[in-house]
């Protein structure tokens, strides 16, 4: 937190100097050029609400500190998808972090890659996007409520098929890295696309269902 506040301070001494001295009228204009995170007592509350508590990943999370060599090439610590992990705390500097470790130990700082300024609303948004907060059997249980059990099994599988709703869709394969839309045929058609390594999936969303997908 000193760090930021130093950084913030620094930021207002570059838009001063930008500006020039005649040119400031007051401390307000410096405060409307300055970009202002979330405020202290709300990242303390956020660390509250997050830290120890149990949470299971929606894809893998990829390590921001430390890089392993091998005989091959670097390669990053990571946690895969469908690991039981526990939140440690919460770095909300910059784009925002959040720590975890995993059953074995093994910790990771993922980036929450957020937008600034860094809010309540958008750490907790990114948070359901990159865990669940439900044990996989509840999960499971509510699928079928909501979907069946086709589209339930085939959610918990990760897997897609073609009519499959696109929330369903969501859930399975998580949210995309990239969405393209354009009409096709007088439709609405959306790409989702999915970057793992070098290899990239595809989902094609078409009337608000599955139409077809590129693994």
């Amino acid at each position: 937190m000193l760090k930021y506040l130093l950084l913030t301070a620094a930021a207002a001494v570059v838009v001063l100097s930008g500006v020039g001295c005649s040119k400031v009228k007051s401390v307000n204009q410096v405060k409307s050029v300055v970009v202002k995170d979330i405020v202290l007592e709300e990242q303390l509350a956020l660390s509250e609400k997050y830290k120890a508590r149990s949470a299971w990943t929606r894809g893998t999370l990829e390590d921001l500190t430390e890089r392993v060599d091998s005989p091959t090439e670097p390669k990053k610590k990571v946690i895969p998808r469908d690991t039981k992990v526990t939140i440690v705390d919460l770095n909300l500097v910059y784009a925002g972090a959040v720590i975890v470790d995993d059953p074995k130990g093994k910790r990771v700082v993922a980036a929450l890659e957020c937008e600034r300024p860094l809010t309540t609303e958008k750490i907790e948004t990114r948070l359901g996007e990159m865990f669940w907060f439900e044990d996989p059997t509840i999960r499971h249980v509510e699928y079928i409520r909501k979907w069946g059990k086709k589209t339930a099994r085939s959610v918990v599988n990760h897997e897609v098929f073609a009519g499959m709703p696109v929330e369903a869709a969501r859930e399975s394969w998580g949210i995309p890295d990239e969405v393209e839309v354009s009409d096709v045929a007088k439709e609405k058609e959306e790409r989702w696309s999915y970057k793992e390594g070098k290899r990239v999936k595809k989902i094609f969303i078409i009337g608000g269902v599955v139409g077809r997908w590129e693994e």
